[in-house]
């Protein structure tokens, strides 16, 4: 699905003009003024002609998303599953040569914060999902707003410099303020996904059963 949606996403699609050309990719969306833009979109309708293109590469991607349920899906090496019975071995020995004591402190205390702190913790990650971060160019001319997820969901002109910006100034002030949200959102986005929260500690641990006996079973 993967590859079918990146595949769909490398066709920009156009507006009805052809003067506004906007292209997905896995991780950046690139948008291309044309010379003669203002000949066919007036510069109060621009922002809203780039958002419905957008919103029309999307919808691509997810039709190629639904249908690579019914065709035959490109082929993509599978990551490596883990043997389970190794993983279970693994989490018997360490079990059976841990503390007794140790390991029940360990469990109490983990299921103590894990319950009390599991709604701070959504609550924490949900306001991060519903971050808005906004870049703009030096001059702010451009000002665009992505979400959480790098989507476009945002897009302001200064009114007077549109009137008189052609369609190369304009594609490169919009890649500006585009690398600026982008910027946003990386440093919002957190390497491990309860990084940051009351649940941080057993981040590691929630995502891999292994490393949550190993840390139920250290300690003195």
């Amino acid at each position: 699905m993967s590859e079918a949606i990146a595949q769909a996403g490398s066709e920009p699609a156009e507006d009805p003009s052809g003067q506004v050309s906007v292209r997905i990719d896995a991780d950046s969306i690139d948008i291309s003024i044309g010379s003669f833009w203002r000949a066919s979109i007036r510069p109060e309708d621009l922002s809203g002609v780039i958002l419905e293109t957008v919103n029309t590469v999307l919808l691509s991607r997810l039709e190629a998303w639904g249908k690579s349920f019914t065709d035959d899906a490109p082929s993509a090496p599978s990551p490596p599953i883990p043997s389970p019975a190794i993983s279970a071995n693994e989490i018997s020995d360490l079990v059976a040569s841990a503390d007794g004591d140790v390991f029940h402190r360990n469990v109490n205390r983990f299921i103590d914060t894990f319950s009390t702190q599991l709604d701070s913790t959504l609550a924490a990650l949900t306001e991060r999902a519903n971050q808005v971060h906004r870049g703009e160019d030096a001059q702010s001319n451009v000002k665009i707003d992505l979400d959480s997820r790098g989507v476009l969901v945002g897009l302001e002109f200064d009114p007077e410099w549109l009137r008189s910006a052609d369609g190369g100034e304009v594609t490169d002030t919009i890649r500006a303020s585009m690398s600026k949200a982008r910027e946003s959102v990386t440093a919002a986005t957190p390497s491990v996904p309860f990084e940051g929260t009351p649940l941080a500690e057993y981040a590691e641990g929630i995502a891999d059963p292994v490393e949550l006996i190993r840390m139920l079973t250290r300690g003195s």
